[in-house]
C-alpha cells in the first residue's frame, strides 16, 4: 500500500503557518491544487513501491522553500524526516527516462490557468495583449563528462563553453509570465575531427546511457540535434493545439525568418520581432531593397521623425518579405546612431504600439534571471541527461507557481515572495528542531524517573500549562529569573 506522504507534508506545513502568513500558504495551496498524484508520471505505480511518484515530485518542488540546494543536502535536512524518503529515491526518480516531463509541466500549467480563470472577476487582463515568447539561454556545465554536453558559443561571454543551449517558449497572459515548454540543444561545430567540440578521448569519458526508443527520454535526446528554428515552430504549434490563445509571437532577431513568419500567420497570430540590418531583400513598390537601402530611401524621402514617447528617431514602411506583407520600423537613438529594425506582420500597428508589445519580450529574460537565482534553472550537477530534463522541469513548475502566488498576493517582485517564503520555511525547520530537542529531553527525563515515554507525553499534554511541572522546568531553562 503506497503511503500518502503529500497529505502529511500539506498537513504539517499548513498547520504551522498562520492565515496571516499569506505567501507560503498560497504556495502550499497551489501545490496542493496541482494534485500531483493524478498526473501521469511515466510507467504505472508498482504495488511494492513505497512512494507515489507525485509525492517525490512534491518533495523536489519544496526544496527552494526549505533552502535545500540539492538532493545531497536534502538527506541532512528536516524535510527528509517529514517525507521519510531516502536520497536514492529522488535520484532514481530524476534518472527515470520513462517520465514525460513535458506533459507534467503542461498539466501543472493547466491547473494554474484554471485557477486564474476562477479569479478572473478580480483579475482583469482581458484587454491586454496575450503573447507567446521564444528565446534561448546558455546553460554552462563545469565538465564535458555530463551526458550530451557539447561546446557551445555563448553570445553573453563571447567564448566557447561546455554546456547546453536551452530553448524556451513562454506565455504572457496580460499580467504574468509562465513558461510553457523547453528543449535542450547541443552544437555540432564546424570541425569534423572534433564533433560537438569534443575530442575522441573526451567523448569516451562522457557519461552515456541506453534508453528505450519508446521512452520519453529517448525523444528528448533526439531534440538535442534538431535546429532551434524547427523546435520553436513545433512548440508554438503544440501550444496552440493545447488551447493557448494569443495575439502575438515575440522573438529577437536570431529567430526571425520566413518559415517562422509563415508558421505564425498560418496559426492565426501576428509576429513582432527584431530583425537584422542585413542583405535580406524586401519588396517595396515592386523593387527589391536591402534593409540599409530602405533606411536610406526613407531618409531621402524625409520619412524619419522624432517620436517623443520613445525618445527615438523612427521611420516605418509596409513591404513584402518573401511574399508576406510586413511592416518595418527603423529606429535609432540619435541622428548619427545605428539603425535597429523591428518587424511586425500586423501592418496596422503604430511604432509606439509595436515597441510597447515587443517590450513584453523582456519578461522571458526576467524568467531566466530569477529562475537561475532562486530555483537553480540549468544548474543541475547530474551526469544523467534525464536528470537534467527533470531539474529544468521542476524549476519551471516552481517559477510558475511562485509567479501566480506573487500575482494573487500582490507582492511587488518574485524575489520578494521568494525571500518571504524562504524565511517562513526556515522558521518551520527551526521550530521542528526545537521540538526534536524537547522530545529528546523528555526521553531522558523518562529514563531518569523510570517512566514510560508515551505515558509521560500524554501526561504532559493533558495537564494545563500553569499546573504542568514539565512546562515550568522548560521555562526555568529558557527564561532568566527577574
Amino acid at each position: 500500500m503506497l503511503q500518502n506522504k503529500s497529505t502529511k507534508v500539506f498537513s504539517e506545513t499548513q498547520s504551522f503557518f498562520s492565515s496571516s502568513e499569506k505567501g507560503i500558504n498560497r504556495i502550499i495551496s497551489l501545490y496542493k491544487l496541482l494534485n500531483l498524484r493524478q498526473l501521469k508520471l511515466g510507467n504505472k505505480e508498482l504495488p511494492q513501491s513505497t512512494y507515489f511518484k507525485g509525492d517525490i515530485l512534491l518533495g523536489l518542488l519544496l526544496f527552494p522553500i526549505f533552502s535545500i540546494p540539492n538532493i545531497y543536502s536534502y538527506s541532512k535536512h528536516y524535510l527528509s524526516e517529514m517525507l521519510e524518503a531516502q536520497k536514492n529515491t529522488f535520484y532514481r526518480f530524476k534518472n527515470n527516462s520513462q517520465i514525460d516531463w513535458r506533459t507534467i509541466v503542461s498539466s501543472c500549467n493547466n491547473k494554474l490557468f484554471g485557477q486564474i480563470a476562477k479569479n478572473s472577476h478580480s483579475d482583469d487582463c482581458n484587454q491586454a495583449e496575450r503573447c507567446l515568447i521564444i528565446d534561448d539561454t546558455d546553460f554552462e556545465k563545469s565538465t564535458y563528462k555530463t551526458e550530451h554536453v557539447s561546446k557551445i558559443w555563448s553570445h553573453v561571454t563571447h567564448r566557447y563553453i561546455f554546456g547546453f543551449k536551452g530553448l524556451f517558449l513562454g506565455l504572457w497572459d496580460g499580467k504574468s509570465y509562465f513558461t510553457l515548454d523547453f528543449s535542450l540543444h547541443k552544437e555540432r561545430g564546424k570541425n569534423k575531427k572534433t564533433p560537438f567540440g569534443l575530442t575522441a578521448k573526451q567523448r569516451k569519458k562522457q557519461f552515456s546511457k541506453k534508453r528505450s526508443t519508446k521512452s520519453n527520454g529517448f525523444n528528448r535526446e533526439k531534440e538535442l540535434v534538431i535546429d532551434k528554428i524547427t523546435m520553436a515552430k513545433e512548440m508554438m504549434v503544440n501550444a496552440i493545439k493545447q488551447g493557448i490563445t494569443v495575439d502575438y509571437i515575440l522573438m529577437d532577431s536570431w529567430f526571425f525568418c520566413d518559415s517562422i513568419l509563415k508558421t505564425v500567420i498560418s496559426n492565426g497570430m501576428h509576429l513582432v520581432a527584431m530583425a537584422k540590418m542585413s542583405s535580406a531583400k524586401y519588396s517595396f513598390k515592386d523593387k527589391e531593397y536591402s534593409t540599409k537601402e530602405l533606411a536610406l530611401l526613407l531618409k531621402q524621402r524625409k520619412r524619419v521623425k522624432w517620436v517623443k514617447s520613445l525618445s527615438l528617431y523612427c521611420a516605418e514602411v509596409t513591404v513584402k518579405y518573401k511574399g508576406t506583407d510586413v511592416k518595418l520600423f527603423f529606429c535609432k537613438n540619435s541622428k548619427r546612431g545605428k539603425w535597429h529594425l523591428l518587424v511586425s506582420s500586423n501592418t496596422k500597428l503604430s511604432i509606439e504600439k509595436a515597441y510597447q508589445i515587443y517590450s513584453i519580450r523582456w519578461s522571458i529574460e526576467v524568467f531566466f534571471k530569477e529562475s537561475k537565482n532562486y530555483f537553480g534553472l540549468g544548474k543541475s550537477q547530474s551526469s544523467d541527461f534525464d536528470a537534467q530534463i527533470a531539474d529544468l522541469s521542476v524549476a519551471i513548475i516552481e517559477f510558475n507557481v511562485f509567479s501566480l502566488a506573487k500575482r494573487f498576493e500582490a507582492y511587488e517582485t518574485l524575489g520578494g515572495i521568494f525571500a518571504h517564503v524562504k524565511d517562513q520555511g526556515m522558521e518551520l525547520v527551526i521550530v521542528q528542531r526545537i521540538w526534536g530537542f524537547i522530545l529528546e529531553l523528555m526521553r531522558t527525563l523518562a529514563e531518569i524517573i523510570d517512566s514510560d515515554f508515551n505515558e509521560l507525553i500524554i501526561s504532559v499534554l493533558k495537564n494545563k500549562p500553569e499546573n504542568n511541572k514539565f512546562f515550568r522546568l522548560i521555562e526555568s531553562m529558557v527564561y532568566e529569573p527577574e
